[in-house]
């Protein structure tokens, strides 16, 4: 079976995690660090990155090519990519991204045959997210109870890939105590959600795009440029908003909701100015925009302004 050849289906956290292995497993066999390259096929298309994989950069043993948006791909790319499989480039490892395996069976079938294929399952997320707060607070002298772990999971939501802001910022809220537990975490949640950063989802439900261009340009001005904790932030908030908007479409009291997430009632009346698609919507592609600045795929502050420009018209 072929060993330079992958798909990796599920939660984009743990295709993170699971890739950062894998590198590590490979570099193991080869004895040697190699270059690793992320293309995205919604602005790559296959040819042009099959054709890249056949150069090896210079003083590098090999490379490794983690292709995302996978289920992208039509079946003229998935005869171009059994075409390369003819004769692969020795030395690139081909690494293909899904976020579900059931909308990738072509794919799939090509590389269960000459390759591996990893479903990972989304539970498995929480079991991760723990694995990298407790390698992430060792790295800072610092140790968590399990009640506080549970909170920070729960903050996050699915979202596990933005523990690593939330980390930063929660240590660095710890001071000088080395034990973080769960009063911390939710003292921590009550000063975070009235932190300045509201005011820029304030003005994104109230379609205000003027405003809310102005109030990231202060933000990224108080945050010494720190787009990775504020586009972390502000990911946070506007999760809450719409787990706010879900408890009120299932029927859940304001006063519950105001209590249960500890939001003013002002906030929770913005939600009728905003649809829930559209919030959906705007934390998907935040968190998209995030991806894609972290890999170099997008300039993040631009990316970030014309995502404020978008949603809050």
């Amino acid at each position: 079976m072929r060993t330079d050849l992958f798909l990796i289906a599920g939660d984009s956290f743990l295709r993170a995690q699971k890739i950062k292995a894998l590198t590590a497993e490979i570099e193991k066999g080869t004895k040697a660090p190699l270059a690793r390259q992320t293309y995205d096929l919604g602005e790559s298309s296959l040819e042009e990155i099959l054709s890249a994989a056949r150069t090896l950069p210079f003083f590098s043993s090999g490379q490794i090519f983690c292709i995302q948006s996978a289920g992208s791909l039509k079946s003229a790319d998935l005869a171009v990519l059994e075409a390369y499989l003819e004769h692969p480039s020795q030395g690139t490892t081909l690494i293909f991204e899904a976020e579900e395996i059931k909308g990738v069976s072509e794919l799939q079938k090509i590389v269960k045959a000459r390759g591996q294929v990893i479903p990972l399952a989304k539970e498995e997320a929480r079991g991760a997210g723990a694995s990298f707060i407790q390698q992430k607070l060792a790295q800072h002298g610092k140790v968590m109870t399990p009640g506080a772990k549970a909170k920070l999971l729960a903050m996050c939501g699915e979202a596990v890939v933005f523990l690593d802001t939330m980390i930063e910022r929660i240590v660095q809220f710890s001071g000088d105590r080395r034990e973080i537990d769960e009063a911390m975490v939710l003292k921590f949640e009550e000063n975070w959600s009235e932190m300045d950063v509201f005011k820029l989802t304030a003005a994104l439900v109230d379609r205000d795009p003027a405003r809310a261009l102005q109030v990231f340009r202060d933000l990224m001005g108080l945050y010494e440029a720190d787009l990775v904790s504020l586009v972390g932030i502000l990911h946070w908030q506007l999760r809450q908003l719409w787990e706010a908007a879900t408890l009120l479409r299932s029927g859940v009291s304001e006063r519950e909701i105001c209590s249960k997430l500890r939001m003013p009632p002002a906030r929770l009346a913005a939600l009728k100015r905003f649809p829930t698609e559209r919030l959906e919507a705007a934390v998907e592609a935040l968190y998209q925009i995030d991806k894609k600045s972290k890999t170099g795929q997008i300039e993040g502050v631009p990316g970030v302004e014309a995502w404020l420009l978008e949603y809050a018209s």
